[in-house]
């Protein structure tokens, strides 16, 4: 896995465009937390705790984005159904 690389995430767990963007909103306040503690871990002179929560705030906001590709999907998807 590279820098920009990220291991693609389950969206099962939500089944309506609504709960991914429910669950897309957990994930981006996960990654905003991950990159305060980075903050807070390189004021103390913590590199390698810094890139460690520097990575997992990239991962949650990748997730983030799975779940709202699948909710355009869903969208989509609904949009083409007849009435």
């Amino acid at each position: 896995m590279t820098l920009n690389e990220t291991k693609s995430h389950d969206t099962t767990s939500a089944q309506t465009p609504q709960q991914h963007h429910a669950q897309a909103a957990e994930h981006l306040e996960q990654a905003a937390k991950s990159h305060k503690d980075a903050a807070t871990l390189l004021g103390s002179g913590d590199h390698k705790g810094a890139q460690a929560h520097a990575d997992a705030a990239k991962t949650h906001a990748a997730q983030a984005t799975e779940h709202v590709a699948e909710a355009a999907r869903k969208s989509a998807s609904k949009d083409k159904m007849p009435a």
